[in-house]
């Protein structure tokens, strides 16, 4: 059994120094397969390079969705600033320092149809 394992080790090595040092590509049988190694080698390829482009275009999503949030955000805080603005209590007191005042009495409906009747008509 002993002898088995020293033989295993032997050849493994033998092995090595044959990818290593080239003898492999020279043989018959590297001929015949190198068309598949080649098609393997470009589905490699392929695939490293479709994985790149998806990680790529999710680094853009998310990139895009926190803008979106954030704009978001913005857009709820303007509105909101603009309700407050435009409140009437908000606006009578803005508007107090230049003689604008609230109107107390309601307002009134004026027909267009009608002519307009002067005092002296009336």
């Amino acid at each position: 059994m002993g002898e088995k394992k020293e033989k295993k080790k032997k050849n493994g090595g033998k092995s090595i120094m044959k990818v290593l040092g080239g003898r492999f590509l020279v043989k018959e049988s590297f001929a015949k397969q190198f068309p598949f190694m080649a098609y393997i080698t470009v589905l490699l390829m392929a695939i490293i390079t479709n994985t790149y482009i998806a990680e790529e275009r999710n680094r853009e999503l998310v990139k895009t969705a926190k803008e979106l949030n954030d704009r978001q955000v913005y857009y709820i805080q303007l509105q909101s600033e603009i309700m407050d603005a435009s409140k009437q209590s908000v606006l009578a007191k803005k508007l107090a320092p230049t003689g604008i005042k609230e109107a107390t009495e309601p307002l009134k409906r004026i027909n267009v149809n009608e002519p307009i009747k002067t005092e002296e008509e009336q």
